[in-house]
């Protein structure tokens, strides 16, 4: 019985001294050194900023303490409706993030851990949330364009992401601009409590598009990197295109998806088509579709009639293509349901629209912001953030 009673008491000290652990990380991160939050625009067109820096744990905590509503309502009641919709019970979702986190950076799992003691949600459903990309399938538009292409010789770049807005995913649309203790400064166009990109933009003026497709289903595994986590090591650790480009070409990919990479410091462009087994880069010169010099484009998916469209939108409009075309082209053809956005790399400005329950995004205002202005904030230059901006 001594015996008993000994073990028991063991694992209830070193329970406890886990507990004191934990909190006591908690309560050494202060938020308004690590995070800061704002908004952006007015009226029914607005949406949250996010100022992130720091170690992993600290920008998760951060985000989790200033977004704890909104964290809850994206990691549990949309996740829930968005699984009930995939058929993916949560046990299955836990499985098929297991199979992710052995390939992510330890970084990543620290400020997923961040993010649920900041904001009290529990762990595995922020896992469950951050599963879900790569097991559902949507279709985008993405093109980049840079020189003749271009009225001002900038290179220009999209992103329409067309996504079912009935889960209500876009109720809490959000710019999060991170500048990470380990990695390039970027900002992350997305939704707060959910970590990983889909579309983003980083300090060296590299910017990232995304489109699902399943060109290549019978080598599709989980046992991989998540897309969201693919794009993000691209934009947080790729100083130049090839970089970017190689840091999707030599990680494990999961399913078969699209994807636009562009460097403004470089003035170059590249669409590629990958899956698990296969990773294919197109320069202008060499893209599967009728296009010209120094543009690349793919839509729905790289077999899709959709790529006729997009195409003959941007060569009738070749030398002339600006922010407003770029935002007409979704608006007109009706791509970029869930958000719609316009990059400039090199200057770092960005305009995105954003769903409602009623709107598509191509139709809503777009909001314009700058991120080079952004990192030049007073917030991110504390502690001995000094980044020379390019």
């Amino acid at each position: 019985m001594k015996k008993r009673w000994s073990a028991a008491r063991g694992l209830f000290l070193f329970a406890l001294l886990v507990l004191c652990v934990a909190a006591s990380a908690s309560q050494q991160v202060d938020v308004a050194q690590h995070g800061r939050r704002f908004t952006l625009g007015s009226g029914n067109a607005t949406l949250t900023v996010l100022y992130l820096r720091g170690t992993p744990y600290e920008m998760g905590y951060a985000q989790g303490k200033l977004c704890a509503e909104e964290v809850r309502y994206l990691a549990h009641d949309v996740t829930t409706v968005m699984l009930l919709g995939l058929n993916c019970s949560p046990q299955k979702a836990d499985e098929i993030w297991a199979l992710y986190a052995s390939h992510l950076r330890p970084d990543y799992l620290e400020e997923l851990r961040g993010l649920a003691d900041g904001s009290g949600v529990p762990l595995q459903e922020i896992e469950r949330l951050h599963a879900i990309p790569d097991i559902s399938e949507w279709h985008c538009s993405f093109f980049a364009a840079v020189g003749k292409a271009t009225s001002s010789g900038d290179l220009i770049q999209i992103r329409a992401l067309d996504y079912a807005t009935g889960a209500g995913i876009q109720k809490y649309p959000a710019l999060i601009v991170y500048a990470p203790q380990n990695g390039i400064p970027f900002i992350n166009v997305g939704w707060l409590g959910h970590c990983g990109v889909v579309s983003g933009m980083n300090a060296d003026g590299i910017a990232m598009s995304e489109i699902g497709d399943d060109w290549d289903k019978n080598t599709d595994t989980f046992d991989a990197r998540p897309l969201t986590y693919v794009m993000r090591d691209s934009l947080q650790f790729g100083h130049t295109l090839d970089e970017a480009v190689r840091l999707v070409q030599d990680g494990p990919r999961t399913s078969s998806l699209l994807y636009c990479l562009s460097s403004a410091h470089e003035r170059q462009v590249r669409a590629l088509k990958t899956s698990h087994a296969r990773c294919e880069v197109f320069t202008p010169k060499t893209l599967p579709y009728p296009t010209l010099p120094g543009m690349v484009y793919m839509s729905m998916s790289c077999n899709s009639p959709w790529n006729g469209k997009v195409g003959s939108y941007l060569r009738a409009r070749y030398h002339k293509l600006d922010v407003a075309t770029a935002e007409h082209l979704m608006h007109d053809l009706g791509t970029g349901s869930l958000h719609a956005i316009v990059f400039k790399p090199g200057s770092g400005d960005l305009w995105v629209a954003n769903a409602t329950m009623t709107e598509k995004a191509y139709n809503r205002p777009f909001l314009h912001f700058n991120l080079k202005k952004a990192l030049s904030d007073p917030f991110f230059q504390q502690g001995g953030f000094e980044r020379a901006q390019k």
